[in-house]
């Protein structure tokens, strides 16, 4: 038959190698080796478990407020323009976040008003100043400078005029407490009789008096103040819905959490947004 027959006996000639020959290593080789010790760094001595988990949350607890700071002290400065543009995003948890509108072109905050002009003469008696419209601002403060003393009493009342009669009423009187020698005077008068319109009754006694004064009016009202304002809110909010984040100022807030901030301006302005943790 043709072909060949596979021998049934292997037959080799030769030397075995060792590593064949020999066993070799069996199973699993494990190394033994001494436990590291943990010790405080203050007293030296060994640390259990407890110790350990109490020393890892201290250093976790630190490791937070770090990026706390970070994040607190660092905004982050978004542009808001005249479409709806996202502020914050949706979150898994609660979060404080503090917004400002560091826009400083800012009108009407503070307005200055003429009262009696410099080199005023007042004559023995009563003087009534015009009225001041005072029905978009909080509070008032005057300056009464005088330069030439009368020699009597003089005293300077404020009054409020009631908007249904026309009548005014003294609300503040002697509001500078007796000008009684030459020079500046102040006078805060908050809010009292700073309604819709005042007026200022300068009483002279003795003879003329010579002097000026003027008037601070703030802080205006929100409805007042003209500048980079933002409003923030939904997805679709504007600049008549919105709440408003004036020029200047901040506002803190809280958000629930899956809920997300927007913006919109007049004109485009940056806003800094800190993120609290």
């Amino acid at each position: 038959m043709a072909g060949k027959f596979l021998d049934t006996e292997i037959s080799f000639r030769g030397s075995i190698p060792d590593d064949i020959a020999a066993p070799g290593l069996r199973g699993r080789i494990t190394q033994f080796y001494d436990p590291l010790d943990a010790r405080s760094r203050e007293s030296g001595e060994l640390l259990d478990n407890n110790a350990l988990l109490k020393y890892i949350l201290k250093n976790t607890d630190i490791d937070i407020l770090l990026k706390t700071i970070g994040n607190a002290f660092f905004p982050r400065v978004i542009a808001i323009g005249t479409t709806p543009s996202e502020i914050i995003a949706p979150n898994r948890s609660p979060r404080g976040y503090i917004l400002i509108n560091a826009n400083q072109t800012i009108s009407g905050i503070v307005t200055a008003v003429t009262v009696f002009p410099a080199g005023t003469v007042f004559p023995v008696g009563v003087t009534n100043s015009t009225a001041i419209n005072v029905s978009g601002h909080g509070g008032a403060a005057f300056f009464f400078n005088v330069t030439e003393l009368s020699a009597g009493v003089v005293t300077v009342d404020l009054q409020s005029q009631d908007p249904l009669s026309g009548n005014w009423t003294t609300v503040q009187s002697d509001i500078f407490s007796g000008a009684a020698a030459v020079g500046t005077y102040y006078a805060n008068v908050g809010g009292l009789g700073i309604d819709q319109n005042a007026r200022l009754v300068v009483t002279v006694a003795g003879d003329t008096l010579t002097g000026s004064i003027s008037a601070t009016l703030k802080p205006a009202l929100a409805g007042n103040v003209s500048g980079g304002a933002i409003f923030i809110g939904g997805p679709d909010v504007n600049t008549t819905i919105g709440f408003p984040i004036l020029a200047g100022t901040r506002e803190t807030f809280y958000l629930k959490e899956n809920t997300a901030l927007f913006g919109v301006a007049v004109a485009t302005t940056a806003l800094n947004l800190f993120e609290l943790q």
